[in-house]
């Protein structure tokens, strides 16, 4: 039955956007930090019309408006699960779409603190930092919903919603230490972003748009 499915499989796709800090705001004002400095890259492969999986990067720039040089700059790798929730609910017809993502990812975080201190200035509490390290080692926990706009046959446009949940942080969005113990604390940040699908193959129609046999 699988075989008899003729639709593509792949995609590739580039998303830009917001990144919004939400959890911790320690010594930050949200709106200072709301910018269009969040990029991802990915690929995906859908098993057949409802589930695939998704490998991507991304990349978040924390940056106060006032002040680049404060902020903290996030490098993501992430692994995610993709479900077309239109296809199973028949939510809509040839031209939109909905996916669900989930999955987990693992982020290297540069705090402007520590660059600040190779270059002679001080670290946050006039500590020191641990080790050599450049980075903070961060778990994630990513929740996303894409609605997709149907352009052609080789091309979709998306909005993405996405929640990435820090399992444990140790720097604030500003790039300083949290606490003086270097307590570190669960966090979490969103992104809203708007982007591109390339479908790859030889078929007419990507799994995205093939709906219990009737392609769109």
């Amino acid at each position: 039955m699988f075989s008899q499915r003729r639709y593509n499989h792949f995609s590739v796709e580039i998303s830009y956007g917001f990144n919004i800090p939400a959890i911790p705001r320690n010594n930050i004002l949200i709106p200072d930090y709301i910018l269009p400095n969040h990029l991802d890259i990915g690929i995906r492969y859908m098993f057949d019309e409802y589930f695939g999986l998704k490998a991507h990067y991304a990349n978040d720039r924390f940056r106060n408006k006032s002040d680049k040089k404060i902020g903290n700059g996030y490098h993501r790798l992430g692994f995610e699960a993709v479900y077309n929730l239109s296809n199973r609910l028949n939510l809509f017809n040839n031209n939109f779409n909905l996916l669900f993502h989930a999955g987990i990812g693992i982020t290297h975080a540069y705090p402007e603190t520590i660059k600040r201190f190779e270059n002679g200035g001080k670290f946050t509490f006039d500590l020191t930092p641990y080790g050599t390290k450049r980075y903070e080692r961060i778990g994630n926990i990513i929740l996303g919903l894409k609605p997709m706009f149907r352009y052609s046959n080789d091309l979709a446009i998306t909005l993405d919603a996405v929640y990435v949940l820090n399992s444990q942080q140790q720097y604030a969005y500003n790039g300083e230490l949290l606490y003086k113990n270097r307590k570190k604390i669960q966090g979490g940040f969103i992104n809203f972003t708007v982007g591109i699908h390339f479908y790859l193959g030889r078929e007419r129609r990507h799994a995205d748009w093939y709906n219990n046999g009737r392609k769109y």
